[in-house]
């Protein structure tokens, strides 16, 4: 019984999984920032690049961390987060994950380039989108793959265990689940910039929140966010309107 009580998923655990991967966000970027102080042979070095590495470097540290809690919880601890089978058949499951994205896409769509540019937003891009642009003309190759890797990989399933698998499951174990879901997405939102485009992310946020309740599996959560993070790079790389 004391084990079993001591690998619940509580709220106090699902907050402080929050503060643990903002702590290693802050530690990354101070480490980054004196690494290539001292090491890089030029004497500044463009925000964008030290923006990608740092959010790399924390991505994987929150990841492995992460698995590392996981694993000292034991298998009992699993479908606490959602990591389960998808309690909906595969097929359901990916024709509801594709239904959302499209539907999810086109309503961001018509918020930022129909409903903005009427007060006067036209043009407006996320942080995601600003660093993407620099890393496609003023840098090489490997900042390119470094950048396809947070996005499509390490950025999805970190956000993904954090705000959907400790922190709304954990909430959902006291509240109800569209409190919890809008709780998280709150937090999820004011992590992301700029603040005019938050009604496009806690959107996001909300529907894969959904997601994980509907199918009970984080792996769903975690491939609509891929798919959405894909579909954006697609964009980008075909010179098209970047959304986000």
């Amino acid at each position: 019984m004391t084990e079993t009580k001591h690998m619940q998923l509580t709220i106090k655990r699902g907050i402080l999984a929050i503060v643990i991967m903002y702590a290693c966000q802050l530690l990354a970027g101070i480490a980054i920032s004196y690494g290539f102080k001292f090491f890089s042979s030029t004497n500044e070095v463009p925000l964008e690049i030290l923006g990608l590495t740092s959010t790399l470097l924390s991505g994987i540290m929150i990841i492995t961390f992460f698995w590392w809690d996981i694993r000292r919880s034991g298998e009992p601890f699993y479908p606490e987060i959602g990591l389960q089978p998808s309690k909906i058949k595969k097929s359901k499951g990916l024709i509801l994950v594709i239904a959302v994205l499209v539907s999810t896409h086109f309503l961001a769509w018509v918020y930022r380039s129909v409903i903005l540019p009427d007060f006067g937003y036209e043009g407006i891009i996320g942080g995601g989108s600003k660093m993407f642009n620099f890393i496609q003309t003023n840098g090489g190759a490997l900042e390119m793959s470094g950048f396809l890797l947070l996005a499509l990989l390490v950025g999805p399933i970190m956000e993904e265990v954090v705000f959907r698998g400790y922190l709304q499951s954990s909430l959902a174990k006291k509240i109800p689940t569209w409190a919890a879901i809008l709780i998280t997405s709150i937090v999820f939102t004011v992590g992301h910039n700029p603040m005019i485009l938050w009604p496009m992310y806690f959107l996001y946020s909300a529907t894969w929140g959904w997601i994980l309740v509907r199918t009970g599996s984080l792996k769903m959560a975690v491939l609509i966010h891929v798919l959405s993070n894909l579909f954006y790079a697609i964009v980008a790389f075909a010179g098209w309107d970047i959304l986000a």
